[in-house]
């Protein structure tokens, strides 16, 4: 049952009084905008449409312009409130459709009001505010006692009978006798923020702020977040609401704005019931760019509050560098374009401007295990910067799931730590359980220790809470091959070709699964098409030329004589399998040794590749997992 009255910032409004005061002080203002008030109040969060304003407020007045009379009554609001149309801190207009209440509004005992003043007491009206004005602070739940359900009950009912009584059956009057029955929210995505600071040049600052959000929501139990390239997809998308929801698979979306004048920083956000399209609540939050962090946590509570959800207290960040968050931001920002130099340099400069910044660390340790994956720089040269920097972001912060998430992927992929590296990937996702990453990278871990059935239940998770990435999904279907689905893995496979064009990896893994299938056709023609993508110099024509004229061990060997004449780091690794492919045992075993050296990526799924089985039995393959600790 809604209340009679309701406090919000400084004022409180006496619906049964038909009153609005300022700290104790009864306000002038008249009866339309009064009634307005009323209505925006009870429906706090939701849109309001002019239509619903008219027939709730002029319904049974005639000769009466009531474009006018309601752009009048919210002007007169927004005055009497101190409000801006531009910078909104209680009346939000929605753009071709009406106005919502946006600030926080908490139901009030009527006996811990102020007593009234009268009204002739000169009242003056609050400043307009700045720029960026203070949002409302987050005020704690009121604690209802029996006798005051009683007593707001009571207030209600006098409420609609006043409405009955002086304007007919009036349908404001049905505002406060509606019963809060929204369903349980069970998952969510948090749109990407839009970038209202008018440049262009800011909208790292935009996503990387909504990387956060998704960040700290993620850490509540039993709801599932939608990742964040899944979120990107749908930047700038004019789809409705609901039909992005239907996309994601959620419940719930989250959208919003960020804007940063000098060094204050405020974020409005808003969350709808995507399956009623139902706007549930809406605020803005504001503060100073060193309390970023716990603005962050301010939204992601009060989030969790409205879905009806339990988000642990943070444990008490301090102020972080602005400057460093700033350089933080940037290296997100890179980190997702797969810009891992420029990502590398921002990290850095986070860290080096705020050495407690245990985000930081992470992050760039996240960059450094990257470049090695994509070849930038020699594991050996790089990983052990990752592990400092992920060893580092825990002891600043031990709650930071991505740094447990990072040290136990490098332990998987580089110091072949298995048992550490379990321990590690576990507690991040303890951490993070809506952390696709961490998903993903624990998978990895299930298949190079033999596991891949499970790897298959982490990576299907992994899509759950990432629908629409394309990472993701090739990673599905490559756990699909090593737990020899070959069937499924193509469907995957085809649909992270879909999302996108032109991978060569993708073609690698089909043309893997095509091999274990006997079409050696398709098989090669894949191969030739991972090969040109990624090594567009080499004569393509000329292999596809020897397999068709000399078979399938004829194209292999003159693979490996490219791969010899222009080996790169891990090409011992593909030399190996080669020789696999041609039953030349002999000259296998010696490549592996050099790819184990180079710690070449691929080598922690030998236990689960199907291009292994030959040699299970094979001395010198048992030789191969000893020296990586298996």
């Amino acid at each position: 049952m809604p209340f009679a009255v309701y406090r919000f910032g400084d004022f409180s409004l006496h619906c049964g009084k038909f009153e609005l005061c300022r700290k104790g002080n009864r306000l002038k203002l008249e009866r339309k905008p009064l009634e307005l008030l009323v209505l925006l109040v009870t429906k706090h969060g939701q849109v309001v449409t002019r239509n619903e304003i008219a027939q709730c407020l002029w319904d049974r007045e005639v000769f009466v312009d009531i474009e006018h009379g309601i752009n009048t009554a919210i002007r007169k609001i927004r005055q009497i409130l101190g409000d801006s149309s531009d910078l909104p801190i209680y009346v939000q207009t929605v753009s071709g459709s009406g106005y919502r209440f946006i600030a926080t509004v908490t139901a009030v005992e009527p006996d811990v009001i102020e007593p009234t003043q009268s009204p002739d007491v000169p009242i003056e009206l609050p400043p307009a505010p700045p720029e960026i004005s203070s949002a409302p602070s987050i005020p704690s739940a009121v604690k209802p006692r029996r006798s005051f359900w009683l007593v707001t009950a009571l207030g209600a009912s006098v409420l609609v009978a006043i409405f009955t009584l002086t304007l007919g059956p009036h349908p404001l009057a049905a505002h406060f006798l509606h019963r809060d029955s929204r369903a349980a929210i069970g998952s969510i995505a948090v749109l990407p923020l839009q970038n209202l600071s008018g440049d262009p040049g800011q909208e790292y600052f935009a996503d990387g702020m909504t990387d956060e959000l998704i960040t700290e929501l993620a850490r509540i139990p039993n709801l599932r977040v939608v990742s964040r390239t899944s979120v990107m997809a749908n930047k700038g998308s004019r789809l409705p609401l609901p039909e992005i929801a239907r996309q994601l698979g959620v419940d719930a979306i989250v959208e919003g704005s960020i804007v940063r004048s000098g060094d204050r920083i405020r974020i409005t956000a808003q969350l709808i019931d995507a399956r009623t399209d139902r706007h549930l609540w809406a605020q803005s939050f504001e503060g100073p760019a060193s309390d970023v962090l716990s603005l962050q946590d301010d939204v992601a509570q009060q989030i969790a509050t409205q879905a009806r959800l339990v988000l642990a207290p943070p444990s008490p960040r301090p102020p972080v560098n602005p400057a460093a968050h700033d350089a933080y931001l940037r290296g997100r920002y890179f980190f997702n374009k797969q810009d891992f130099r420029h990502s590398l340099e921002s990290f850095q400069q986070a860290v080096a401007l705020d050495p407690g910044y245990a985000s930081a660390y992470a992050g760039y340790a996240s960059a450094l295990d990257a470049a090695t994956t994509y070849s930038m720089g020699a594991p050996e040269q790089l990983m052990p910067k990752a592990i400092a920097a992920a060893q580092r972001a825990i002891q600043l912060d031990p709650q930071n799931g991505e740094a447990y998430t990072e040290l136990g992927s490098v332990q998987t992929i580089y110091e072949w730590d298995w048992t550490a590296a379990e321990q590690n990937l576990i507690h991040g996702l303890s951490l993070n359980p809506n952390d696709s990453i961490a998903e993903f990278k624990y998978a990895v871990y299930l298949d190079a220790v033999g596991r891949p059935e499970d790897a298959v239940t982490h990576m299907r998770r992994a899509l759950q809470l990432d629908p629409l990435s394309f990472l993701v999904t090739r990673r599905l279907g490559a756990a699909l091959y090593y737990d020899r689905q070959y069937d499924a893995a193509l469907v995957q496979l085809e649909r992270s070709a879909e999302m996108e064009q032109g991978s060569g990896s993708v073609d690698h893994y089909v043309g893997l699964v095509y091999e274990q299938k006997g079409d050696h056709d398709e098989a090669v023609r894949h191969n030739l098409i991972a090969v040109h993508e990624d090594q567009p110099q080499l004569d393509d024509a000329g292999l596809l030329a020897v397999y068709r004229q000399r078979g399938w061990e004829a194209y292999w060997r003159a693979r490996t004589r490219v791969l010899t004449a222009s080996p790169r780091p891990c090409t011992s690794y593909e030399i190996g399998v080669n020789d696999l492919r041609v039953n030349d045992l002999d000259h296998a075993f010696e490549p592996f040794q050099h790819a184990i050296d180079n710690h070449c990526f691929s080598m922690a799924f030998i236990r689960v590749d199907p291009l292994f089985d030959s040699v299970r039995h094979d001395s010198r393959y048992a030789a191969l997992l000893a020296r990586m600790h298996q």
